[in-house]
């Protein structure tokens, strides 16, 4: 038997958003059962509704959606100058590898190419497929040390921090 997948939109995230992405989020980090390691993500805190409600009046997060308008998926970022910075991709485990991450990626990326944003950037772990290899697929490019800005060597210290193994941990970076 086949699964029924609807057709996906990506649009800005709106206020009633809020209350649905936290478990999104808890879903996607479920993926992390499978990495030996890092099995304590799919555990981990995630963001609030309220929280989320402080990023959508930002203004830069998008919602996957299907047609009868169930969230599949978000994607959360910050601008920083003439750069925009990902925080969170997350797609819900039942709709990943549809494209929908991809989707999302190119709904920021087309905003920043109107908003004449330069680069965009974002931390994740080096060696998931589904982390690193996959934003190299679209085109992000692994920064070394020396070619971190500050900023982004702030984040990575904050996440090691926070328990994120810092060896696993890298800087990516796409130019407009």
């Amino acid at each position: 038997m086949t699964a029924n997948i609807q057709p996906i939109t990506c649009r800005k995230a709106v206020t009633k958003d809020a209350d649905h992405l936290p478990a999104i989020e808890k879903s996607a980090g479920s993926a992390f059962l499978l990495v030996p390691g890092l099995e304590w993500i799919a555990s981990d805190d995630v963001l609030s509704a309220e929280a989320q409600l402080r990023w959508i009046k930002q203004g830069l997060v998008w919602v996957a959606e299907t047609t009868d308008t169930q969230r599949v998926g978000f994607l959360t970022a910050e601008q920083f100058d003439d750069k925009y910075h990902i925080w969170e991709l997350a797609v819900h485990q039942e709709h990943q590898q549809r494209g929908i991450g991809r989707a999302l990626i190119e709904a920021l990326t087309d905003r920043a190419r109107h908003d004449r944003i330069t680069a965009i950037t974002l931390t994740t772990f080096r060696d998931l497929p589904f982390n690193e290899q996959f934003y190299q697929h679209l085109g992000y490019q692994t920064l070394e040390e020396e070619q971190l800005s500050e900023r982004l060597k702030t984040t990575l210290a904050a996440e090691k921090a926070s328990g994120l193994p810092a060896e696993r941990r890298c800087a990516m970076r796409l130019f407009l």
